[in-house]
């Protein structure tokens, strides 16, 4: 009568956890937030545009430093006429001589280098009739706060060139924000470290009927300094955007669009350096799961205490990671793969309570053909564990890897 009483009260319980799973999910799911549709956009233009990174190599990752696809055959073709139409034509070019400080909890990085643009008469005419300089009329988009003195800073004066433009070389240092990087694929990421240069429209006569930029794709690029310790460069590219607002700043008709350039260089993790330091050490604590029930029977403390081990270890592990990482709505790869470790180390420590209490059974049964048949069933369990575990994990793991959203 005991036993099935036992089993009645396990069913209950395991209702009752069932039941608290759903309404938790429930829960969380109604508190979770919806993503605001209503954002900026941008769309890449017909401007020369230059992009390291392969082509193949950006079909297999699935992430590319470039913020839009290319326009269409029709598009291209309107947008070239609409730039050719432009009262103002800015041809810019990007050196970036040192790049460094870079903080992943920000996101955001330091960099200095040389910026120069080119404009002909009609943009000098507005300057000459304010009394300003191209730098007071041009901003850094994403630049943030910093000790250093930020921004454009002029190198001489504006020069009339031969073919009769006008040209000037500025220098640029601050601390900026990063807008991409495969967060998702942690820790096997790429980051876009970006200038971002648009025009400062106080007089709206600057949007992007009126003003082009032209980046300059032949003489832009990176210096010798320009790469991280413990990061690897992988491109930079350079390219012209309409950027859409989303709004018109209260002066009716349609959202303010403007023509931006970013620059930008990328850098990744070395797939075999985050391996070692970040995966290793999970799969060898992981390890210790698979082999609890190697250990005699009658070792149930043993057996008890390697998943509370494990767990207290996966916690330390996870948060140590965690901290390179800004608050993310979503789970990267690798907490993907933590979660898988967390479930495993539940079960096995379910199993460890279970098997201990069938053998504790085993022992009050006579010799005879039900005790070689429990014996024989818990004996294939402990063999089995190590097998499914590895044959579920990797499985599981597969799929977390093959389901992250492309481009993210």
């Amino acid at each position: 009568m005991a036993p099935l009483k036992q089993k009645r009260w396990n069913f209950f319980a395991a209702v009752a956890l069932l039941l608290a799973l759903v309404l938790g999910v429930t829960g969380i799911s109604q508190l979770n937030f919806s993503t605001e549709p209503r954002t900026d956009s941008l769309q890449l233009s017909s401007a020369p545009r230059h992009q390291v990174l392969r082509a193949d190599r950006t079909e297999l990752d699935g992430w590319s430093s470039l913020r839009s696809s290319p326009p269409g055959q029709e598009s291209f073709r309107l947008d070239a006429s609409d730039a050719d139409k432009a009262l103002y034509r800015v041809q810019v070019g990007i050196y970036s001589t040192n790049t460094y400080d870079l903080d992943l909890s920000v996101p955001s990085f330091a960099a200095n280098g040389y910026l120069w643009m080119s404009w002909g008469d009609a943009l000098q005419q507005y300057l000459d009739k304010n009394n300003l300089g191209l730098e007071d009329r041009i901003i850094l988009v994403n630049e943030l706060l910093s000790d250093a003195d930020p921004g454009l800073r002029a190198i001489g004066a504006a020069e009339r060139m031969p073919d009769g433009s006008y040209y000037q070389l500025f220098s640029y240092i601050g601390r900026f924000y990063i807008d991409r990087a495969s967060f998702r694929h942690f820790p096997f990421i790429t980051v876009s470290l970006p200038i971002v240069l648009e025009a400062d429209d106080v007089d709206g006569i600057f949007e992007y009927g009126n003003l082009r930029f032209v980046p300059d794709v032949e003489n832009s690029g990176v210096g010798l300094f320009s790469g991280i310790i413990g990061w690897l460069k992988r491109s930079w590219s350079i390219a012209e955007y309409r950027h859409t607002y989303a709004t018109n700043f209260a002066l009716g008709g349609e959202p303010a669009a403007y023509s931006t350039v970013v620059y930008d260089i990328a850098f990744g993790t070395s797939s075999w350096s985050a391996f070692w330091r970040l995966i290793l050490p999970l799969v060898v604590v992981m390890a210790m799961v698979l082999l609890v029930f190697k250990v005699r029977p009658d070792e149930q403390d043993a057996r008890a205490g390697i998943p509370i081990t494990v767990l207290l270890t996966l916690v330390f592990l996870q948060q140590t990671y965690r901290d390179e990482l800004p608050q993310l709505p979503f789970l990267t790869f690798l907490d993907q793969v933590y979660v898988i470790a967390y479930v495993v180390t539940l079960l096995a420590f379910v199993l460890v309570i279970w098997i201990g209490r069938r053998y504790h059974e085993l022992e009050q049964l006579p010799k005879g053909h039900d005790y070689d048949v429990m014996a024989q069933r818990l004996h294939t369990m402990d063999e089995i564990w190590p097998l499914t575990v590895v044959a579920l994990s990797s499985v599981s793991v597969a799929l977390c890897w093959f389901t992250l959203p492309p481009g993210s």
